[in-house]
């Protein structure tokens, strides 16, 4: 099949919609289909870049700085990709974003008469608050904007249930399909023995506990509060650590926090990671932790999980479907750095529950193999062909 593939995010950029739609271009590409992907340039100096990036076509169309929310670009609208694709007519055509580039694959799919399918990934609303939107009328408008965008495609893709009955319940009118985020299991792994996780500690210059963060680093995860948490929890464990993962707008300002709490001893930004050192940094940790609320199925808790760490998250969203409370990890009600810091300290000072809970974690990872993700991708895109959907 010849698979056009829009999103206003990919890398460079460092997200999981990016990541996500990465992976999902290169494991079709491996399948043997002629995978081409639009996305925004890094910047306004040429018009249109196109060239072999692994075994895909990349398409780089001009953009300018979304100034609302910072490492985000908005795509300018041209004529050229229509005439490139007059040439290169796709199979069918499959959206991940509700912005420019996404009303792109939109115009085209009209124009040229293809079949468009459609990946929502985000509660979009969530964000409103940390651009001060956060009110009733624009959170009912970012909905009726959303389902507006998706009504246009003939089937909707969802990461998670509780995303795709959100979006029924804003008047989603066509067929839904949950495909969960994959990962991949052979690079994703729990240590071999205790001895490699504490040669991993020593190599990061920890001692003792530690919990570990992974993420970008921006308003909407909370990070603060996890950092609030540590000193709550040293209370009890002194020699306790904080390893964040990732880089973001709130580094400086969680950087200050961490020095007016005295714990700059105890947390630990690296900042991106990538390869065998992301894994090595992942496996030294006890505990995965996140404070968001506004999380659908993040790849960071996926990972986390397969590389058998329990997690302690906030039970909102998406969040119960990838972490079972009391199986594989432990659900607050809240972000309350009092909360989450009681959680931590059930886990930390109950050894037999945290190796119940790391075991649990690297079985149900299981469950998100890219190979299924890949082969229910084909089946779909094959029967919206066939007219079969």
């Amino acid at each position: 099949m010849k698979i056009a593939i829009f999103s206003d995010t990919f890398p460079p950029q460092v997200n999981g919609v990016a990541n996500v739609v990465k992976n999902l271009a290169t494991h079709l590409a491996n399948h043997g289909h002629k995978i081409y992907v639009v996305t925004v340039a890094k910047g306004f100096k040429k018009f249109k870049t196109i060239k072999k990036e692994e075994n895909y076509t990349l398409i780089n169309v001009p953009s300018v700085p979304a100034m609302i929310y910072h490492g985000y670009r908005l795509a300018l609208p041209n004529n050229w990709l229509l005439r490139y694709f007059k040439k290169n007519i796709p199979d069918i055509i499959h959206t991940h974003t509700p912005f420019l580039v996404g009303w792109e694959a939109v115009q085209l799919a009209k124009t040229l008469g293809c079949p468009l399918v459609g990946t929502h990934h985000t509660f979009y609303d969530q964000y409103l608050k940390h651009i001060k939107l956060d009110f009733a009328w624009t959170k009912k408008w970012s909905w009726k904007y959303t389902t507006k965008y998706y009504n246009r495609c003939e089937l909707v893709i969802s990461p998670s249930q509780s995303l795709a009955k959100t979006l029924q319940n804003h008047q989603l009118q066509k067929p839904l399909k949950i495909i969960p985020n994959p990962i991949n299991q052979l690079f994703f792994q729990p240590p071999p023995s205790l001895l490699r996780k504490k040669q991993l500690k020593n190599k990061l210059g920890i001692t003792g506990k530690s919990l570990v963060y992974m993420g970008r680093v921006s308003f909407e995860k909370n990070i603060e509060k996890i950092i609030k948490a540590l000193p709550l929890i040293k209370n009890k464990i002194p020699d306790i650590n904080l390893v964040i993962i990732g880089d973001g707008p709130e580094k400086k300002r969680l950087q200050k926090l961490t020095k007016d709490l005295g714990m700059q001893k105890h947390i630990l930004f690296t900042g991106f990671l990538y390869q065998q050192e992301l894994i090595d940094t992942l496996q030294a940790n006890e505990i995965f932790v996140t404070a968001s609320t506004s999380e659908n199925m993040p790849l960071s808790v996926l990972e986390a999980m397969a590389v058998g760490l329990p997690v302690v998250a906030v039970k909102a969203l998406g969040m119960p479907e990838i972490v079972e409370d009391r199986h594989n990890g432990l659900l607050t009600d809240t972000d309350n750095e009092n909360e989450l810091a009681e959680k931590i300290l059930k886990l930390l000072t109950t050894e037999d529950l945290l190796k119940k809970y790391a075991l649990s974690s690297a079985q149900l990872a299981q469950k998100y193999t890219q190979q299924k993700a890949i082969l229910e991708h084909e089946k779909i895109y094959q029967q919206i062909i066939d007219k079969k959907l």
